[in-house]
Order: structure tokens, then sequence, then C-alpha cells
């Protein structure tokens, strides 16, 4: 006996309108949200000790609320404390992606207080300027007295492949850096390490033993 085939269902290719209503409900709702911490942040600035270093005087007033973060999230805590360190490095300069000349976006150099009114990515990655030019958060590395130093003088010669990775990752390595969600997370992620990342001079080069 012959197995007969069930036809397959066929989905609506349509726009559902309460779909897009919700959509646009969740879209709102982020943008509030940003902008309800801005407001909170340029409330709680007047909180900021300016005796006291940049990373303490923000710390001691995010944990005033620390009550009210944990029923708002981690997100808004995140983005509150972004624009808080805006206010408290209020005159000192960052660059951040934002629209210049014509209306295009392109490195914009800026007060730290301009930069809270830019979007959510800038505004973070100005935030984390601030944090690596103040060491805030940085980690320290262990050391020893007997600890070798980490380029053995007899060290095998890189192969083909991993000089064509290598110089992949170089060639790409300014599209990161200026970008504004990948330039927060390489600033974080050097700072882990002990290092900062700051601009120099266009047309500068540093040379050395690996230099082309």
């Amino acid at each position: 006996m012959a197995k007969t085939t069930k036809a397959p269902t066929t989905v609506a290719a349509t726009r559902n309108a309460q779909v897009g209503s919700l959509i646009g409900d969740a879209g709102r709702a982020a943008a509030t949200m940003l902008q309800k911490c801005k407001e909170a942040a340029a409330m709680a600035s007047a909180q900021l000790d300016p005796a006291k270093p940049i990373g303490a005087r923000v710390d001691d007033v995010v944990a005033l609320y620390a009550d009210d973060f944990k029923s708002a999230g981690h997100n808004v805590r995140a983005l509150f404390k972004d624009a808080l360190t805006l206010h408290a490095a209020s005159t000192e300069p960052v660059i951040v992606r934002a629209k210049g000349k014509a209306d295009k976006m392109e490195d914009v150099p800026m007060t730290a207080a301009d930069a809270i009114n830019t979007s959510k990515h800038s505004m973070r990655d100005a935030a984390s300027q601030v944090r690596a030019a103040h060491g805030i958060g940085r980690v320290r590395a262990k050391t020893t007295a007997t600890k070798k130093p980490s380029t053995a003088p007899n060290a095998p010669a890189p192969t083909a492949s991993e000089v064509d990775q290598f110089s992949a990752w170089l060639d790409a390595m300014p599209n990161y850096l200026s970008d504004s969600v990948y330039n927060p997370r390489i600033v974080a992620a050097l700072i882990a390490e002990g290092w900062t990342l700051s601009r120099a001079a266009r047309g500068k080069v540093v040379t050395g033993k690996a230099s082309a």
C-alpha cells in the first residue's frame, strides 16, 4: 500500500500588525531607558565628591542606588554609570563616532560632557576612554622575582600561516578600532592585560623588530 505524503503547511508571508506594534514598543522602550538613565545620572552628578578620584566618586554614587539597580537590571546600571562617569570627567577630551560635516559619521573630538548627548554606543565608548585614561578597572599583572621574560630568546620562528594570520589581523585592526561597538571591547581587553590604548598623530611611524 502506497504511503501518502502530507502536503507541507503554507506559512503566510505577510506582515503581522501586532508583531510590528510590539517591535515598535520595544524600540521606544529602549530609547526611553537610555534617556531616563541620562536624566538620572545628570541629577546624581550633584552627589559626586570632587575630592575623590574619578573611579571612587562614581562608584560611591552608584552604590547609593544598589537596591534600585537590582530591580532595574544590569543594563540600566551600566548606562547610568557610563553617563555618570562622563559627568565626573566633564571637561576631559574624548573622541567618538558622531555626525560631523555633511551629516557624515566620523571621529569627532569633544568633551566628556558633550559625549553624554551622543548615541548609546558613542556615549559608552567615551566612558571607556575616560576609564582607560584614569586606569579605572586596570588589572595589574602578577609578577615574581624569578619570572622569565614572556618572549624567550630562542623562540621558534612563526610559520607562514601564522604570519598570514597576523597580517590579516593587522590589516583589519583599524576598522575594529574605529568601530563604536568593538572599540570599547578592545580597550577593556587591553586594560585587563595592563595596557592602555591612545591615539597618536596620523603619519607617525613606530619602528621596531616587527615593523615592515
